[in-house]
């Protein structure tokens, strides 16, 4: 019996997922924050880390809160990524996205 390597790769391709990897979100205090243009450089940082998938900063609040893949990245990445780029972060929040 020969098997079909189309379909052979999609039954590879569904096992090389992680079984536990799930949506997180996470909240940081991001206080460097203090003109226009920080927030979008805070943004940009993390939304570079790999698993990111969404990146919401407040100027305001002097917050960020982001969506990521936890089989790809940990909360803490995202901070080192943001203090990397000059804005120190800490985590003040985190939890299953919603």
């Amino acid at each position: 019996m020969q098997l079909n390597p189309l379909f052979l790769s999609a039954v590879l391709a569904a096992f090389s997922f992680p079984a536990f990897a799930a949506e997180q979100t996470a909240t940081f205090s991001v206080p460097g924050m203090n003109c226009p243009s920080c927030p979008f450089i805070v943004q940009s940082a993390m939304c570079a880390v790999e698993g990111v998938q969404s990146v919401e900063t407040s100027l305001e609040d002097r917050t960020a809160r982001v969506v990521f893949d936890d089989a790809l990245t940990a909360a803490d990445a995202i901070a080192l990524a943001s203090t990397n780029a000059g804005y120190a972060a800490e985590l003040i929040q985190s939890g299953s996205a919603s």
